[in-house]
């Protein structure tokens, strides 16, 4: 105990006696390094939450409901949303009616069969607008003309690599190459039916994957897959039913639960069908493990240069202290204690820099990327592994250079000989 109340005191002493710059500069040091080992990860995830949040809002909603295997819709569709519409977190469900298409623009300026230009084969879904504007977001994404509305027959919603343009990513000879709102368009569906509709709005979401997709109405849609009878026999049919769920819903739970409704289908959450962004976050993890890494070995660099230089300067200080009979357990304490205290105020210094810094500014001014607003997006494992990292570095870096000093004789740490 009289060991370590004196390793304390002589840090104490250190500390107080010490250079001020010199202690300002390992804090600021220390507190930085601190706030980069939790920014870029941060940065990281809030790309991931971004990339998520769009498959959210854009094409899946929160939960997939799709036929078996071994069928091709789901049948009694609105018995299905009166149900889903009953459970406790949900707030919204969308039926959708999907076929493929073959897309014509401008056929009539045509003189040739052969003529493929401002053509192509897309998605085409039926929805009801009502309905979707509760589930997705696409309907505040458009960037010409309007939305669908319920009794729209002959109207047609495009995503903007469909329609083209200036405002496209895609090649304008993989898109229609240009389609403006009121211009005409022709779709060969996928049981040779042809339609030809108005093209009643653009939209621009920030996935390129919904950005492909065409919209009808629902009623059309039924109207066209129907070539048996009169009575559509697909107006209560879908191919899927998208489920949007309030925050802070436990997907899992909620799933389970909808499963013992006895539905007909197939219910999974959004995540099993995101397989191509999935593959995409996971790499965006792996890159903030790794940087995460590297940014940890710098701060820990960084540390032992500055407290090298720091223990080099007390040299002759150590020296005398050995000299007059002081322990070398007790200098050893005494600098691992600065160490720790140094990473303590560190990350204390560097936690509220982020918290009430740089969290609140990015929330208040997101940085615009292509996949959606990015924010800052605080993982706690990694903020418990950064601590912990500062903590390991500090030691480390406080106690190697005083080892080897310490190691060397009392004549030569004193006199620098």
């Amino acid at each position: 105990m009289g060991n370590l109340k004196l390793s304390f005191f002589l840090a104490y002493k250190s500390i107080i006696k010490g250079n001020r710059w010199t202690l300002s500069m390992i804090i600021l040091v220390m507190s930085l390094s601190f706030a980069n080992l939790i920014l870029i990860p941060s940065l990281l995830s809030g790309v991931t939450e971004a990339i998520n949040g769009q498959q959210i809002d854009t094409v899946y909603a929160n939960i997939v409901i799709s036929p078996n295997p071994d069928k091709t819709y789901l049948n009694h569709v609105s018995q299905i949303e009166n149900k889903l519409s009953q459970q406790s977190g949900v707030i919204g469900v969308a039926a959708h009616l999907n076929s493929g298409a073959f897309f014509e623009y401008n056929w009539l300026q045509k003189t040739s069969p052969q003529d493929k230009s401002q053509t192509g084969n897309w998605n085409v879904i039926g929805i009801d607008p009502e309905q979707e504007i509760q589930v997705t977001t696409l309907h505040s994404s458009l960037i010409a003309g309007s939305y669908l509305e319920t009794g729209d027959r002959d109207k047609i919603v495009l995503g903007i690599e469909i329609a083209g343009g200036e405002d496209a990513s895609t090649l304008s000879s993989l898109t229609l190459g240009g389609a403006k709102v009121g211009d005409r368009v022709r779709l060969t569906f996928s049981n040779s039916v042809q339609r030809e509709y108005t093209l009643k709005g653009i939209f621009k979401a920030r996935s390129l994957s919904a950005n492909t997709l065409a919209f009808i109405s629902r009623n059309e849609m039924a109207s066209v897959l129907n070539t048996v009878t009169e009575v559509s026999v697909f107006a209560d049919r879908a191919s899927q039913l998208l489920v949007r769920t309030e925050k802070g819903v436990d997907e899992t739970q909620l799933i389970s639960d909808i499963k013992n409704l006895g539905i007909d289908g197939q219910v999974r959450s959004w995540r099993d069908y995101g397989e191509t962004m999935g593959g995409v976050v996971s790499s965006f993890d792996i890159m903030g493990s790794l940087i995460g890494s590297i940014g940890l070995l710098v701060a820990a660099i960084v540390m032992f240069i500055v407290i090298y230089i720091n223990v080099v300067h007390k040299k002759r200080q150590i020296g005398i202290l050995r000299a007059i009979g002081i322990n070398r357990s007790v200098i050893y304490g005494s600098y691992l204690i600065q160490s720790f205290l140094f990473a303590i105020l560190g990350i204390v210094i560097g936690g509220l820099f982020f918290g009430y810094g740089l969290m609140p500014y990015f929330k208040s001014y997101p940085i615009d990327l292509s996949i959606g607003l990015v924010s800052l997006v605080i993982d706690p494992v990694n903020v418990r592994n950064s601590i912990g990292g500062i903590l390991v570095a500090a030691v480390l870096a406080g106690i190697i250079p005083v080892v080897n000093i310490v190691r060397q004789s009392i004549i030569k740490a004193i006199w620098g000989n």
